[in-house]
């Protein structure tokens, strides 16, 4: 299996999942190609799963770093594909400018697009691509990120009808893992639950709905989103 985004929380808690359910090799990319800091613990905790792990630096804004990271994939019998690489460039639409919509186009739309592209002649028994839940709702300052997401969203559809397996997640934000678990994106998702009604994702959830977008006839693009309807609804 090959995880974009695989040094960061959310991508090597994917990878211990995927571990835990039989996978033998797993190809975790990332720009750096590094553990993020403060993931040690979780990548000893993957490396105790028996399955053997590989960290590689990937930009997946660039195609030729995507290529070259499927064709390693390929020589360990590459069965899945799962895109979790991002990043945020948030900010009101008069402050976005080319680089920040750059910033958060490049790893989501053009890393799904060369992923899509290099795995063409290849029969993958899952293809996840991590979006978000603001391409659903929107979110303030996030115009650029919602407007990625959205694409990935578009190419599971995209890729339904041709018989190539795709399912996009429209995933709300995870707690403790994922970029908004932590800083500044942290409390303002404390601020948004309190008022809103939309919580955070647990992990456990977040693989258990991980688990149902993977099931056979599962449809193209699911969200995933913890609402307290009384509250969100006003009652």
């Amino acid at each position: 299996h090959l995880v974009t985004g695989g040094t960061g929380g959310l991508g090597l808690l994917t990878a211990r999942w995927l571990a835990q359910r039989g996978a033998r090799a797993l190809v975790l990319v990332s720009r750096s190609g590094a553990l993020a800091a403060g993931w040690t613990a979780e990548w000893e905790r993957l490396q105790m799963c028996g399955a053997v792990a590989k960290l590689e630096r990937c930009d997946t804004g660039e195609a030729t770093h995507v290529s070259r990271a499927v064709l390693l994939a390929q020589q360990l019998a590459l069965s899945g594909i799962w895109h979790a690489a991002g990043a945020l460039a948030d900010g009101l639409l008069p402050k976005q400018s080319a680089a920040s919509l750059w910033r958060a186009w490049a790893p989501k739309v053009c890393g799904s697009w060369a992923l899509h592209a290099a795995s063409a002649s290849v029969v993958v028994r899952a293809c996840v691509l991590f979006s978000s839940a603001t391409a659903l709702l929107g979110g303030a300052g996030q115009a650029n990120y919602s407007a990625a997401n959205a694409c990935l969203d578009a190419l599971a559809a995209r890729r339904h009808p041709q018989g190539r397996s795709a399912v996009s997640v429209q995933w709300g934000s995870w707690a403790e893992v994922g970029m908004a678990a932590r800083g500044a994106a942290a409390e303002r998702m404390a601020a948004m639950e309190a008022a809103s009604g939309v919580g955070r994702i647990m992990p456990a959830s977040g693989l258990a709905a991980l688990h149902t977008a993977v099931l056979p006839g599962a449809c193209a693009v699911m969200g995933m989103l913890p609402v307290q309807w009384d509250r969100m609804l006003g009652n």
